[in-house]
């Protein structure tokens, strides 16, 4: 019964989502989280922040963990397998019958309303992970200085990736009393 569970709800995420996987978020929350209670907002965290680390889209890389920690290896492949569909028989008819009519007046308004709408889903999931990622003066410095280094091109988004990744398991390894006042998290 949970495999049919992970299939329905990645396929009704999948199939609502338009712009990705940061637009997803807001759907992962409500369904994951909310409704069926499979991890809670610190995993979902976590699961983004690796699924940006890992090779791949960000939303089958979340239905992945998600589904692995849900159902197994079984789970992790029907949630994978869930999220893609949707994505696929859209664009399977989009370019069977609509390729030839994308300058269209009409077509081309359609679009500008959907980005309207998955704009206010990004920001919104941009809002929930600030909200998660800088809760303290610690978070704020590290958000900091990462954006300005992204920003001015200091660095690049891999090396700023890999350098986070150094400095949590730096501070967390040799200073795990400042680490959990100041950043807070689960030391594993």
């Amino acid at each position: 019964m949970i495999i049919w569970e992970i299939f329905w709800s990645f396929f009704k995420i999948g199939a609502f989502t338009f712009g990705g996987g940061y637009a997803m978020i807001p759907l992962i929350e409500k369904e994951i989280i909310t409704n069926k209670k499979w991890i809670d907002e610190d995993e979902l965290l976590e699961i983004i922040s690796i699924a940006q680390m890992t090779p791949g889209v960000i939303a089958i890389n979340t239905a992945t963990f998600v589904g692995r920690k849900s159902g197994g290896v079984k789970g992790a492949l029907v949630a994978s397998t869930a999220v893609v569909l949707p994505s696929l028989f859209v664009i399977s008819i989009i370019v069977t019958f609509f390729s030839k009519s994308f300058d269209t007046a009409l077509v081309q308004k359609f679009l500008t309303g959907v980005r309207a709408g998955l704009l206010a889903l990004m920001a919104n999931s941009l809002l929930r992970l600030f909200r998660s990622g800088a809760n303290n003066i610690v978070g704020i410095i590290l958000l900091s200085i990462t954006l300005t280094a992204l920003i001015f091109s200091i660095l690049s988004p891999i090396n700023l990736i890999v350098l986070g990744s150094v400095t949590g398991l730096i501070l967390y390894r040799f200073f795990p009393k400042f680490t959990m006042r100041y950043l807070g998290g689960n030391k594993k």
